[in-house]
């Protein structure tokens, strides 16, 4: 077993000597590589020189020179006439639906800011009735925030009243 396990591990040379192969460890792996890669690379910029060298002067001399550029003509006045006509044409209905978004925008923003200022100008809410106007814009009935807030049906009311009035709550 130990012969058959010598003879896979192994190679034959020439002369016929064994190399065991099992023997070179990483570290040499790695360096028969390394040198490997570096006469590759020696190669390779040997080729590169070898092609840079063979241009000279006067092979780009030779090159025949590049075609003289043909002179743009600008097209007749009633072309542009026309295609300015053609571009109006297709471009105004765009603009149009574009004007009228950017109003719907404009009377959006004007209520927001309408609103915003509502709500500056209306006084805070006292910190104990802060959690039940928030319930109330959330739609709960005045006896639900009654309950979680520990107060009275009628406080619980007038809570929801004033979310309502400062467009908060349901209008239920």
């Amino acid at each position: 077993m130990h012969a058959a396990t010598r003879r896979t591990c192994a190679q034959t040379t020439r002369s016929g000597d064994l190399i065991d192969l099992s023997a070179i460890g990483w570290k040499e792996a790695a360096l028969v590589a390394l040198v490997i890669l570096a006469g590759y690379m020696g190669y390779a910029l040997v080729r590169l020189s070898m092609l840079n060298a063979r241009r000279t002067p006067e092979a780009e001399q030779a090159a025949p020179p590049p075609p003289a550029p043909v002179p743009v003509q600008a097209p007749p006045v009633d072309l542009q006439a026309e295609l300015d006509m053609l571009l109006d044409a297709r471009l105004a209905p765009l603009m149009q639906a574009l004007e009228t978004r950017l109003d719907l925008i404009e009377d959006r923003l004007d209520g927001v800011s309408r609103r915003l200022e509502t709500v500056n100008q209306l006084p805070p809410v006292a910190p104990q009735y802060s959690e039940a106007l928030s319930l109330a814009a959330r739609g709960l009935s005045a006896e639900d925030i009654a309950e979680q807030c520990d107060m009275s049906v009628g406080e619980a009311e007038l809570v929801r009243t004033l979310a309502q009035s400062r467009g908060m709550g349901d209008r239920t």
